[in-house]
């Protein structure tokens, strides 16, 4: 339909954010050029007019412009929206030519929790061991392994926490409040274990993998002692009640008995901590197998007609490409942009993207530079693997337009969560249709000044509630 994309042919559109250096900009008439600037506003930044003015090299006015920043003086509600953008150990270590989980790594890491946490997102992926992700039966990541174990004989295991507890104690520095255990099983159906490496006097030996079935008793027995030792180290980092398990993947119907048995090898050790999953199907959550169904946008309704315990989260990958949102790098940002409105609008409590920064070809084959190569090797739409690049001459990321997209969806529905507060929850949603109409995932408008007349009624009311009018 109209809108749904900007281009579905070949072209170049602009993305990463490159930092300014300092050095005198070159425009040119003949074609249109954006510069990004951000103004961090603290509770004493006050409202006025801020003059920009271009000059050129020997310092003579080219051209000015004032413009009027007017601050909302109304700090917006605490995030309480699960957000999680997966990040990838392996492709940090690719770039910058790390030893995992070295210093080095964990230094890296930190500047990408920052800004991960800077534009909304605070539930972080954790690798306790090497994420079965986007890789072909028999393919194996880089181990990325944050828990060294160690074995006898007699498989009984005991296990070194040390790396995991610096991995937790870093994202908290840096703003991440949550924390995604990686799948025990594999993708796309939980007929595997995930490769998990055992501590030797030499080198790591493989424990299980692509050949331990999901359902061998060798791999239940290792799951109850390790989540048995992993539960007190979580409530000792505080952490047991902001932890979330997953099984498997995007799980299809067919794998339910998998998923099933996987479900009874971990449920029993985990205390309260909920399971969530990416998913399809409403049975694996009717069926008690899933605490937090975490649905694909355009599979919401059979979900969102079901009477809920507890949360709902959704998510988007490479299949949202019709109706729905998402943030492909073709898309208008006002596609990404509305999801802030509609995951408020019907009372949706998590986001999940698989790619923070993907930098591999499908399947994890083989790295890829991202300036050059956004498609994952002709795998995704382009952007889908990634919203940060990749500094060609630091160790930071370098944000995108569509992470700060997702900044500005997160808060809207800070925004909208702020008025109901104060306004009501009928109000807030009044307001929503008077600008937007009687929307839904796969009916919205995506033109930009509806989103502009949207905030700026939106501000309005904050302002005129603090003037007392």
């Amino acid at each position: 339909s109209s809108g749904e994309y900007l281009t579905k042919t070949p072209t170049l559109l602009p993305d990463p954010l490159l930092p300014y250096d300092g050095m005198p900009l070159r425009l040119n008439s003949n074609f249109s050029q954006i510069l990004w600037a951000e103004l961090p506003i603290t509770s004493d930044t006050q409202s006025g007019n801020i003059e920009i003015t271009l000059c050129d090299r020997k310092g003579s006015l080219v051209a000015s412009a004032s413009l009027l920043l007017e601050v909302v003086p109304i700090s917006l509600c605490v995030q309480t929206t699960r957000h999680s953008e997966w990040f990838y150990c392996d492709c940090i270590c690719d770039k910058y030519n790390c030893e995992i989980f070295s210093d080095t790594f964990f230094e890296i890491a930190a500047n990408y929790f920052q800004t991960a946490a800077e534009h909304s997102v605070n539930t972080l992926l954790t690798p306790l061991f090497t994420p079965s992700l986007d890789i072909e039966q028999g393919g194996r990541r880089t181990p990325c392994q944050l828990v060294k174990i160690f074995c006898s004989e007699n498989q009984t295991y005991s296990f070194d926490f040390s790396l995991f507890e610096r991995w937790v104690k870093t994202a908290q520095r840096c703003g991440i409040e949550f924390f995604e255990i990686a799948p025990f099983f594999t993708q796309w159906g939980a007929k595997f274990a995930v490769e998990i490496y055992c501590e030797t006097a030499d080198t790591n030996k493989t424990l299980f993998g692509w050949d331990t079935p999901s359902d061998s008793p060798v791999y239940a027995d290792f799951l109850r002692q390790f989540l048995t030792a992993l539960m007190p180290c979580l409530h000792r980092l505080q952490i047991a009640d902001k932890t979330f398990f997953h099984i498997s993947d995007e799980p299809a119907l067919e794998h339910l008995d998998d998923y099933k048995t996987a479900h009874q090898m971990i449920a029993p050790y985990i205390e309260n901590c909920p399971i969530l999953d990416a998913l399809s199907e409403p049975d694996f959550y009717r069926q008690g197998f899933v605490d937090i169904p975490v649905v694909a946008e355009d599979f919401l309704p059979p979900f969102l007609n079901t009477q809920h315990k507890g949360e709902l989260w959704t998510y988007c990958c490479c299949a949202q490409d019709k109706f729905v949102p998402n943030f492909f790098l073709s898309m208008p940002s006002t596609r990404g942009r509305i999801l802030g409105v509609l995951m408020y609008l019907y009372n949706i409590s998590g986001f999940l993207r698989w790619g923070f920064n993907f930098w591999h070809s499908q399947f994890s084959k083989q790295p890829i530079d991202p300036y050059r190569v956004t498609d994952a090797g002709m795998g995704f739409p382009s952007g889908d693997g990634f919203v940060v690049y990749p500094s060609q001459n630091s160790c930071y990321p370098v944000a995108s337009l569509r992470l700060k997209t997702m900044r500005e969806a997160f808060q809207d529905i800070r925004a909208l969560q702020t008025a109901e507060l104060s306004f009501g929850r009928k109000t807030v949603c009044s307001l929503i249709e008077k600008h937007f109409g009687n929307i839904d995932f796969f009916h919205y408008p995506v033109c930009s000044a509806t989103f502009l007349a949207f905030r700026q009624e939106l501000n309005q009311l904050f302002i005129t509630q603090n003037r007392g009018e």
